[in-house]
């Protein structure tokens, strides 16, 4: 009767120790999907900013040429980047490619931009991992028709 007892009893610990590490296991991939989630967040948070910069120049649309953003070309050049540290302490890098004079809307004449954000794959290399990508249309809101 003490063994039976006794394998009873191992029995359940281990199915307790089975059933706390599917707990934690669950509770650890849970944190790291929460933190993932609002690094993405953070990427586009990061995109849209850049974007509501870019549209103040439709009021000066002839110099969005000459703008910072004109330069922001090369990921693996730090000049021609642009740069920000995210709330979850990750180091975000943008770049932007201006389009030329094309009918964006309603056959208004405008430029498109598109903002791509990366982070560093590993701070000792220069790979870089994709994580958002912004298009966005400016005119020349002085201009007439």
């Amino acid at each position: 009767m003490a063994a039976g007892q006794t394998l009873l009893t191992l029995a359940s610990i281990v199915l307790l120790a089975i059933i706390s590490m599917n707990i934690r296991s669950m509770y650890v991939q849970s944190v790291h999907t929460t933190v993932n989630s609002q690094h993405t967040s953070d990427a586009l948070n990061y995109g849209r900013d850049l974007s509501e910069e870019i549209q103040s120049y439709v009021f000066n649309y002839g110099e969005i040429i000459n703008s910072r953003y004109a330069s922001m070309n090369d990921i693996n050049d730090p000049g021609n980047r642009d740069s920000t540290l995210s709330p979850t302490n990750k180091m975000l890098y943008a770049i932007t490619d201006i389009s030329n004079e094309q009918p964006v809307l309603y056959n208004h004449h405008g430029r498109l931009i598109t903002i791509r954000i990366y982070e560093r794959n590993n701070m000792d290399s220069n790979q870089f991992d994709f994580l958002a990508e912004y298009v966005t249309a400016i005119t020349d809101l002085n201009a007439t028709d």
